[in-house]
């Protein structure tokens, strides 16, 4: 779990405070044999399925190497074996059944909406009827010890409405984070559509400089580099002389205007290294390391497109997806095109499965006679490798 760390520290505060009562009795005396030591396997079997679900060990349970629910059952196992030592022995039987209400704010994070792994399958319906059961369970472990049944249905129901509590605000908590991870995928897609449009800008309005150049202020200078030799020719001296000067400036002005279209058609490749930049910035829970040139131009534009396109449906997916935590994405330049290779750490998958996303990128690449592949494992990441040859190659 990533959201929430001063939840997951209350739920270990509460945890080591429902066992100190009984932890002083057995320090005191007052608490041994076997029924101690019952008490002190289940309390520590209930302490280390928590800190392994609260992602404090063991961090890549959570992506399906082993199932979260297995650390639950054993969690809530050990929790009634505690609370049921407790209270026959009388030693902490009023804040011992809180460890029912840690389980009930743990169990939404097993929902397939956070965990998005194929072994866990709690919906919120089982979720809901395991709160349930355990507030029954409970109810009925209080009954055993005591015979007033007011007393412990009060108890035991009181129990089960902090479960609720805690159960819905877990949910609530987890809904936040999705409508943050959906606002920072959105995010993405309009800082790297902005800098594409920004680019694409840039690019065609000094396409249109170097034309009204060219079109307007060459065709006048040639116009006047004519007439000025003309009137050379026609003039006597000392005129003469100062219009082949003019006609001099003018064959220069004419060579400089040249030049600076020529510059101008020359810089009207977009900056992909500027634009996908803009993409790696902005992301709360993952972070993107670039590797490219500090200047990365291509010529064709249709190319420089698709090259923005699939690293900004990188992001997106491994953003929404992939629940990783670092994205690479390296660009190298070479004399026969441009390769392309991104890899996460995420949660990975057993069948890579080509969605509209993936599907558009290959049909991108294939369209410029190029090539991409996909690759995962489960709880290896996922990783992408492409090609996009030079126009003149393709």
């Amino acid at each position: 779990m990533r959201e929430g760390r001063w939840l997951n520290v209350a739920a270990i505060v509460t945890w080591l405070i429902c066992g100190l009562p009984q932890l002083l009795a057995v320090v005191q005396g007052a608490f041994g044999g076997w029924p101690a030591a019952l008490w002190g396997a289940a309390y520590a079997v209930y302490g280390a399925a928590l800190l392994v679900l609260l992602g404090l060990v063991g961090t890549g349970l959570m992506r399906g190497r082993y199932s979260p629910l297995l650390f639950m059952a054993a969690q809530i196992g050990a929790a009634l074996i505690v609370i049921t030592l407790s209270l026959q022995y009388r030693y902490g039987s009023n804040a011992t059944p809180a460890l029912l209400v840690i389980i009930a704010a743990t169990l939404p994070y097993l929902s397939p909406s956070k965990a998005r792994s194929a072994r866990v399958t709690l919906t919120p319906v089982s979720i809901w009827s395991i709160i349930a059961a355990l507030t029954l369970i409970n109810t009925a472990i209080i009954l055993t010890v005591d015979p007033r049944w007011t007393s412990a249905l009060t108890f035991g129901l009181t129990m089960g409405g902090f479960m609720l509590f805690a159960g819905a605000s877990s949910f609530l908590v987890n809904s936040e984070a999705a409508a943050r991870e959906e606002l920072a995928a959105v995010n993405a897609e309009l800082v790297s559509t902005r800098a594409l449009l920004a680019e694409t800008s840039r690019v065609e309005e000094r396409l249109r400089i170097s034309r009204d150049l060219h079109d307007t202020l060459g065709h006048h200078l040639t116009a006047l580099s004519l007439q000025l030799d003309v009137a050379s020719r026609l003039s006597e001296e000392p005129a003469a002389e100062h219009m082949r000067q003019a006609h001099a400036i003018t064959r220069l002005l004419l060579g400089d205007v040249r030049d600076v279209v020529s510059r101008l058609r020359e810089s009207n490749r977009p900056d992909l290294a500027q634009s996908i930049r803009a993409l790696a910035v902005g992301h709360e829970h993952l972070a993107v390391h670039l590797d490219l040139p500090d200047a990365l131009s291509v010529d064709d534009r249709a190319r420089a497109e698709t090259l923005i396109r699939c690293v900004q449906e990188i992001v997106t997916n491994t953003t929404r997806h992939a629940q990783a935590r670092n994205l690479w994405i390296r660009l190298e330049a070479r004399p026969d095109g441009i390769v392309l290779h991104a890899r996460d750490d995420g949660r990975g998958a057993d069948v890579v499965s080509c969605g509209n996303g993936l599907t558009g990128m290959r049909e991108r690449f294939e369209q410029l006679a190029g090539h991409i592949e996909f690759n995962a494992g489960r709880g290896a990441g996922f990783e992408i490798r492409g090609f996009l040859p030079t126009p003149a190659l393709a």
